[in-house]
């Protein structure tokens, strides 16, 4: 199982974007900070649906690898993007 973006979770806020995922009946706060936004698309709810499945499969890796901030959530940054992209 990985995780999924759950319907009608997504908040934009000033610096970042707030998802929350689920993995069955465990869910998971992951913030996509603006600097993702240019390589994946604008800053605009409606348009970030287009690359959930990418931002998901990021957030399963970083989790499943501990990758988890001090404040619980899961933060994908550029460099994360980058370098799944690469891979």
């Amino acid at each position: 199982m990985s995780l999924v973006t759950l319907p009608d979770k997504i908040a934009v806020l000033d610096s970042h974007t707030l998802l929350v995922m689920a993995e069955g009946d465990r869910c998971q706060a992951v913030c996509i900070l603006d600097d993702v936004l240019p390589l994946a698309t604008s800053k605009k709810a409606h348009e970030l649906t287009d690359c959930l499945d990418l931002f998901e499969q990021i957030a399963d890796r970083k989790l499943a690898e501990g990758q988890v901030a001090y404040d619980g959530r899961v933060w994908i940054t550029s460099s994360d993007v980058a370098g799944f992209l690469a891979d």
